[in-house]
């Protein structure tokens, strides 16, 4: 789901720059705001390691556990970072093959 959000997160950013009044977008504002996305990246992928996820999405496993004593706030932040990854890397990537000449 969240590699379909980042596929699709371009027609987030225009309707949020049209209800914001925002202008089109420009060279400046553009690295600022990939700072941001880049951190969020960088934790989901830490988030993915340490909490072992290729073990589930490979099957080795059949339990998620959970520790039921860590702070709600913390999980949510984990799991939310995670599809932060995957959100960044779909959009860099389609944004990527969009590119004029870049399947020659």
């Amino acid at each position: 789901m969240s590699v379909h959000l980042g596929l699709h997160w371009n027609l987030f950013l225009g309707i949020a720059r049209k209800r914001t009044g925002g202008a089109a977008p420009s060279k400046r504002r553009g690295p600022l705001l990939l700072l941001p996305g880049l951190l969020i990246s960088a934790y989901g992928a830490f988030v993915l390691m340490d909490r072992d996820f290729p073990t589930y999405l490979f099957l080795r496993s059949e339990f998620v556990f959970l520790d039921y004593g860590e702070p709600i706030w913390s999980f949510y932040l984990d799991y939310i970072s995670l599809m932060g990854l995957w959100v960044f890397l779909a959009h860099c990537l389609s944004k990527g093959l969009r590119k004029p000449g870049g399947g020659n």
